[in-house]
């Protein structure tokens, strides 16, 4: 999973871990997803949520203490962020997380088809200067990516705090084939995510959106 960039990105965010995020990514193993069989991972048939860039993955936390009958899945390439959520897990006993650690459309392509009941992309990394909005997430190829992993009636949902990005999200996704939707309110089923907080303060709008397989 760890292409030249990838490295790039985790080299240079390694050195920001915490002692504490270090212990915990060092129990990944614990947590880590062992198949691409999602539900044979977790021993049971379940409703899946995936999660793709959790940060410190308080909104995937909450989603399975709530959920407890859900199979939850969690895809991160920043150690500190594995390393939080680990120690969550860990401390306050979450048995339905696992995590991957790596890029989310690589993840995505390498699963089953129509495995995904909801899949998460909150607030993903804007990229927000022109020479590297390529490597924005939300692309053509994600989008038919999605349209073949969610299962007949599953959901993708967004959020963004950055509003050129907003706009390629409504284009991007309104024109995929296979998924049908596009900007909704608040999303209810996420708690307010350190990056919708830190985009607030700055006075970004934040946008929802909502797809799904049709």
């Amino acid at each position: 999973m760890k292409n030249r960039s990838y490295r790039r990105v985790y080299s240079r965010h390694r050195s920001r871990i915490t002692h504490a995020q270090l212990r915990g990514f060092r129990k990944l193993e614990v947590y880590r997803l062992q198949s691409p069989l999602i539900n044979d991972a977790f021993n049971r048939a379940a409703p899946v949520l995936v999660e793709i860039g959790f940060g410190n993955g308080s909104a995937l936390a909450e989603f399975a203490i709530q959920h407890p009958g859900w199979n939850c899945v969690g895809v991160e390439v920043f150690p500190s962020g594995i390393g939080t959520l680990v120690n969550r897990c860990s401390s306050e006993g979450i048995h339905n997380i696992r995590i991957v650690e790596g890029e989310g459309l690589t993840f995505l392509e390498s699963i089953a088809n129509e495995c995904i009941d909801l899949l998460w992309v909150l607030f993903p990394d804007p990229w927000p200067k022109a020479r590297h909005q390529k490597r924005r997430l939300v692309s053509p190829q994600f989008g038919a990516t999605v349209a073949q992993k969610l299962k007949p009636s599953g959901k993708l949902q967004v959020a963004t705090d950055w509003a050129d990005y907003a706009d390629t999200i409504d284009v991007v996704l309104n024109d995929t084939k296979g998924i049908k939707g596009g900007r909704v309110a608040t999303n209810p089923l996420r708690e307010t995510t350190k990056y919708e907080r830190r985009g607030l303060k700055l006075g970004h709008q934040v946008t929802d959106f909502e797809y799904m397989k049709v």
